[in-house]
């Protein structure tokens, strides 16, 4: 680029000022569907359609799909929620189906993307909101945070965690905790046979005080319920807990500050094991922030006991891999410093 000289004040720049104050596109919510993990899906807010949140998804394995397919492209769908009134976590998909909350009415849908033509189908309650989904691997259920505004008057919406039946006709909502203020992030293992999730309440914000909770699944295609729900971690002293995940082996892994620092940890609930650290000791690093909104992810799991995971350490952002039994992390090379 060849310089250019100028008196001050009089050097035009190639940035304008509309380019500056204009509103611009931004890409987030980055899912995989676990049962096809050649495809990735994300949000694309839009300011010039309102600020509609559009759903794209790409392969990336199929090297001749090259652009990306947006999903629900007409302008009444909007992939988004207000739950807790941040939101997060609008959608996930798993097999092809997608589950969503649509923000101009706040109604949760469900629509299979492997059948072109389609049209969403509303599921769950009227006058409700919801959000942090996950479908079951039966495919029959999903559970969810449930925000209910029924109540009209009554003061604060009731948040609870919900089963919400997938298939037609299926019926109100099952509740399976509303034992606490506010739940988020449940999550189920490969089988289906747990449920993990986690909770808090008043006057606590969630990077003060949650507590891990775990369950024991039984579902069918007609029913979805729970038993020997039980706190994990967090009840016996003062914790953030953030991101239960689990992995292929069954074992859950999660984030938690009880070190002063947002760590991972892991417990072999099933099997009767305790918390254990998935470092060889506490580092003065973040695996984590705190979670205004719902669906946030830096730590995943990979394989048995490999989890994937993102954290600040001294002001730089790192990537890497962690084998929660040899404590060791694998960082990964990154093309720019994240900002």
């Amino acid at each position: 680029m060849e310089r250019v000289k100028a008196a001050y004040g009089s050097w035009k720049s190639p940035v304008s000022a509309s380019a500056v104050a204009q509103a611009s596109s931004s890409v987030g919510s980055v899912v995989v569907d676990p049962e096809d993990r050649g495809r990735v899906y994300w949000i694309e807010s839009r300011p010039q359609e309102g600020g509609r949140y559009a759903l794209l998804s790409k392969s990336v394995d199929d090297v001749s799909e090259s652009l990306a397919v947006e999903h629900l492209a007409d302008a009444k769908w909007n992939v988004r929620t207000a739950v807790h009134e941040y939101g997060g976590g609008a959608y996930t998909v798993r097999g092809g189906t997608l589950v969503f909350s649509n923000w101009s009415d706040g109604g949760m849908y469900v629509l299979d993307l492997k059948t072109a033509g389609q049209e969403p189908r509303r599921v769950g309650e009227q006058d409700c909101r919801y959000a942090s989904f996950a479908i079951h691997p039966g495919m029959a259920w999903a559970v969810c945070v449930r925000e209910d505004h029924r109540e009209k008057g009554a003061g604060e919406p009731k948040n609870s965690l919900v089963a919400v039946g997938l298939q037609p006709n299926a019926g109100a909502d099952r509740v399976l905790y509303s034992s606490s203020d506010f739940v988020s992030s449940p999550t189920f293992d490969s089988a289906g046979s747990q449920l993990a999730f986690f909770s808090w309440d008043h006057p606590e914000m969630n990077w003060d005080a949650t507590v891990l909770r775990h369950a024991a699944v039984h579902a069918t295609v007609d029913v979805l319920s729970v038993t020997e729900l039980g706190p994990v971690a967090g009840h016996d002293a003062r914790e953030s807990i953030y991101q239960p995940r689990f992995d292929s082996g069954g074992v859950l892994h999660f984030i938690g500050d009880r070190s002063g620092f947002w760590n991972p940890y892991h417990v072999d609930v099933r099997n009767g094991g305790q918390v254990q650290s998935s470092l060889a000791q506490p580092v003065d690093a973040d695996f984590a922030g705190p979670e205004w909104v719902f669906g946030e992810s830096t730590l995943l799991p990979v394989a048995a006991s490999r989890v994937a995971v993102t954290y600040s350490e001294q002001g730089v952002r790192r990537v890497g891999v962690l084998d929660a039994e040899s404590h060791g992390i694998e960082q990964m090379a990154l093309p720019a410093d994240p900002v």
